[in-house]
């Protein structure tokens, strides 16, 4: 019994890390993903919505509020942690980058430096609450609803016009053999153009996604000069990082247990 309620925890665990990244799913596509039933992922659901995780509407499911943040789950704990800190590595007058992940919108509400530009492709910055004290450039591109991510030609050639100080970024994965991976084929193109046009680079991802190794390459992984993730985060993980050419490893405390 304790075994199948293991699996079951992983697999909303699952849907919702699928949700962060996808936006939106059905229940025949989670389905598939998942190979089971539609029935059991519409008890996953009817247990996800009951937690304030997840909203059904159209036939679909997606997190629960308009940036993608689940509210309540350990998860967007960690990422607002994570945000947080990054922010703190953002200087007077510096001009960053900062990719379409979740985790890197979320620092644009917590910096405190003034006179800082932003360049990002993640077109969830117009949903932020202003005013903004940053001047910010949305890069446009090709659109792949729901995705918000811009990608293309368009956004390459924006975002090549510009050298930037740091460059704040998520990814699906971090590990020390495949460095930053990307299970979304057209952002690695746009991720490592960022990474080439800036001096410093932070990626910011949350502990479930060290050592996870995804399909499409971003960069190796001495190209993460920092990494910024939460106290979930083994020893053991930070070490393996570290050795692999990451020249720094912060944790930052969550305290809200795992989504069941």
């Amino acid at each position: 019994m304790r075994r199948s309620e293991t699996f079951v925890t992983r697999r909303r665990q699952a849907i919702v890390r699928l949700l962060e990244e996808r936006e939106s799913a059905s229940v025949a596509e989670l389905a598939e993903r998942f190979d089971v039933s539609p029935l059991t992922i519409r008890r996953d659901l009817d247990s996800l919505e009951g937690q304030g995780m997840v909203t059904r509407q159209y036939g679909r499911v997606s997190l629960v509020d308009e940036l993608g943040r689940p509210s309540g789950s350990r998860r967007v704990l960690a990422k607002k942690a994570i945000a947080a800190e990054a922010a703190h590595h953002v200087a007077n007058g510096d001009a960053i980058f900062v990719n379409a992940s979740s985790t890197a919108l979320e620092i644009i509400e917590s910096i405190t430096a003034q006179d800082v530009s932003i360049i990002t492709n993640n077109s969830k910055v117009m949903l932020l609450k202003g005013p903004l004290s940053q001047t910010v450039l949305l890069t446009g591109g090709n659109a792949m609803p729901p995705r918000t991510s811009l990608t293309g030609e368009l956004t390459m050639d924006v975002i090549g016009r510009y050298h930037a100080a740091k460059c704040f970024m998520g990814c699906s994965g971090i590990s020390a053999e495949g460095g930053l991976t990307s299970n979304t084929m057209p952002e690695c193109a746009v991720d490592a153009l960022m990474l080439a046009h800036s001096r410093e680079h932070f990626v910011l991802l949350d502990s479930s996604k060290l050592g996870q190794v995804y399909t499409y390459p971003i960069a190796g992984i001495a190209e993460a000069h920092t990494v910024i993730t939460d106290d979930g985060a083994t020893d053991e993980q930070v070490r393996t990082l570290r050795e692999a050419g990451v020249r720094k490893v912060i944790r930052v405390a969550t305290s809200m247990p795992e989504v069941v």
